[in-house]
């Protein structure tokens, strides 16, 4: 490719191209920014009142997203993950929600104090002096570094959150839910019905004649469209990975023993455990005194004020306080390294020393060589595969088929039979070396027969596609799927044969000419019923499906449901019998959920219109094409 760009430029035509394309680089660039001008947001992807998001916050709140997901899932999901989930629109869409309330706020004048800011930052532990127990400036700064925040940029966060929290509390700050409205909610949760149902099997149903050929011939003329077969291609595929190089790699027995002596204590060896004792106190000035008496080197066998102390050997795994675990296992901590006061919370206060360090027993190098041999040779395994890739990337531009391709790097061709987009053969069988190869796979639908792809790297693993041939759509004669044609024209007259009969017997039980009993006792099924009557409280419960609780509850006395199982093997066959008014005692009972329900109703219907009247009191502008482009360059990126 780059050298035809070469040669392109190097001829009169060539080079007229090309300042077509950089002229329309130019005016794609000044329109970018009249845009920009025009919606007033310059580089802001949505403002609303004072209140802005720039792409740079925003891609920090994906980030921190993205985090807290990846710290409880196996699998880490990536940026361009998240685009493709829809987990970044979400986020915009919530962005925009905020962002409107944020301004509204501004305009009338909601903001939280410095008083409130720093009553929020109090409470975070993370934030506190492990020796006073009391917000540090110079903790509080580390902290935020760490996790890649300024502290302007921390505490304008902490003060959206409490406009948020003081706008939405007060809203409903003052909300009483009436009586009336509760009494109606009570009597809808506590009015019971009763129910029975059987379940007919769709085998005991007649069976309808056999198809002729005629009739099957129809059917194949009607369903065209479904016999048709989309078009498949022929796809031979190369991948290559460090482990096709590890058999041209040497490990020797001195390079293993010197990578075990330099790495053996934190490697190869079990997990150290450590002793500290932890002494408790009854008040913050006996710990704080007994703390300087600990630090000066005081025996603390001879401090005063000592409520209890408890001596504890553990791994560092199993102390689950954070900073406690820090504090006595942190890199480079000593005996006699000290933590506390902590607050317990029971008017007790913690003071913690390390008293000894016990290293965990080294592996002998027998048991771990293999591990250090199959580590050394993958790592000098991947060294070679990527002077492998280098020259793959210039076979490929060099258009090299993919057999030659195959040949250098040292690694067969793999055939595969024509398969659809879906990776699926005629037959129906998945061809999960190809659907493995991902977006390498998708390529081969673009492109012309003995094109070869640019390659794609999944899994640590790298895809060269080629198309090698193209099988156009079709669709196949009658006879040869006529069986086929048959078979499915029977099923269908089945199916609609059991829905007939079905139809017939709610049809009777609801005119009268019959019951649920006696078609029951018909079609040899049991009758069944729940223990007791059915309220929308125990309708769960039920041993009913979600489907038929839904037509229960809007249903008559005498009507009758049915439903098919998934399979249209089966149906049940549900008769409303009677609707009972709900008891004094019901009533009663059923009180507190209506009272709960109601109120959470009654708060998203309140919140709901207040998010009405904040988004027609301030105007939210929105940066569509900034935010595009954002998602794009991290598609772009990846």
């Amino acid at each position: 490719m780059l050298a035809l760009m070469k040669r392109l430029t190097q001829s009169i035509l060539g080079k007229f191209i090309a300042m077509i394309i950089i002229a329309g680089m130019a005016f794609w660039g000044v329109d970018q920014i009249f845009n920009q001008v025009r919606n007033g947001l310059g580089s802001d992807l949505m403002a609303a009142g004072k209140s802005s998001v720039t792409v740079e916050g925003f891609d920090r709140r994906i980030e921190v997203m993205l985090r807290n997901v990846n710290q409880q899932n196996d699998n880490p999901i990536t940026k361009d993950q998240a685009v493709e989930r829809g987990m970044v629109d979400q986020v915009f869409q919530l962005e925009q929600s905020q962002t409107t309330i944020l301004g509204f706020a501004s305009k009338i004048g909601v903001a939280p104090s410095t008083d409130a800011v720093l009553a929020e930052l109090r409470k975070q532990d993370a934030f506190k002096n492990p020796l006073t127990g009391e917000l540090d400036l110079a903790t509080y700064q580390r902290v935020l570094a760490q996790n890649r925040f300024s502290q302007a940029e921390y505490e304008d966060q902490v003060k959206s959150d409490l406009t948020l929290q003081a706008l939405q509390a007060g809203t409903i700050a003052g909300l009483i839910s009436p009586d009336v409205l509760k009494a109606v909610q009570a009597r809808y949760l506590a009015e019971s019905r009763d129910v029975a149902w059987f379940i007919l099997d769709a085998a005991d149903v007649p069976k309808p004649d056999a198809p002729t050929e005629e009739e099957v011939l129809a059917f194949y003329n009607e369903n065209l469209d479904a016999l048709k077969q989309p078009e498949r291609r022929g796809i031979d595929l190369v991948k290559v990975s460090a482990d096709d190089f590890l058999s041209q790699v040497e490990v020797t027995e001195q390079e293993i023993a010197t990578i075990y002596e330099a790495s053996k204590s934190e490697r190869f060896s079990e997990p150290e455990q450590r002793t500290y004792v932890e002494l408790m106190f009854d008040s913050r000035d006996a710990a704080r005194d007994a703390f300087g008496a600990l630090a000066g080197g005081a025996d603390p066998s001879t401090l005063q004020g000592v409520v209890s102390r408890e001596s504890k050997t553990s791994l560092a795994e199993d102390v689950d306080d954070q900073l406690l675990r820090d504090a006595m296992f942190g890199p480079g901590k000593q005996s006699g390294a000290l933590f506390g006061p902590k607050d317990m919370g029971d008017g007790r206060w913690l003071i913690a020393r390390l008293v000894s360090v016990q290293p965990g027993a080294v592996f002998p190098i027998e048991d771990v060589s293999e591990e250090i041999r199959t580590d050394l040779a993958r790592e000098r395994a991947t060294l070679l595969l990527y002077d492998k890739l280098e020259a793959l990337d210039r076979s490929i531009n060099a258009g090299f088929d993919l057999g030659q391709i195959a040949s250098e790097l040292g690694v067969p061709v793999i055939s595969f039979e024509p398969v659809d987009q879906n990776g699926y053969t005629e037959d129906g069988l998945p061809m999960m070396g190809l659907l493995d190869a991902g977006d390498a796979f998708k390529q081969a639908f673009t492109m012309n027969v003995n094109d070869t792809s640019n390659q794609f790297i999944k899994d640590d693993v790298t895809y060269v596609i080629s198309t090698r041939k193209i099988v156009p759509p079709s669709t196949p004669d009658f006879d040869e799927v006529k069986d086929d044609v048959r078979q499915a024209l029977i099923l269908r007259n089945e199916g609609e044969a059991a829905q007939t009969m079905v139809k017939s017997i709610k049809e009777r039980i609801e005119s009268g000419a019959s019951s649920l009993e006696a078609e029951a006792r018909a079609a040899k099924a049991e009758l069944e019923t729940p223990p007791s009557s059915v309220t929308r409280m125990s309708a769960e419960d039920s041993g009913l499906p979600n489907s038929a609780i839904g037509g229960i509850f809007s249903g008559k006395p005498g009507e009758v449901f049915t439903y098919p199982n998934r399979t249209g093997d089966k149906y049940m066959i549900v008769q409303l019998k009677a609707v009972n008014d709900p008891s004094a005692a019901d009533l009663a009972a059923a009180d507190p959920r209506a009272s709960s329900a109601l109120v959470t109703s009654l708060d998203s219907d309140l919140a709901a219109a207040m998010q009405t009247e904040m988004a027609g009191a301030v105007k939210l502008k929105v940066n569509s094409g900034a935010y595009n482009a954002y998602k794009a360059s991290i598609t772009t990126d990846q």
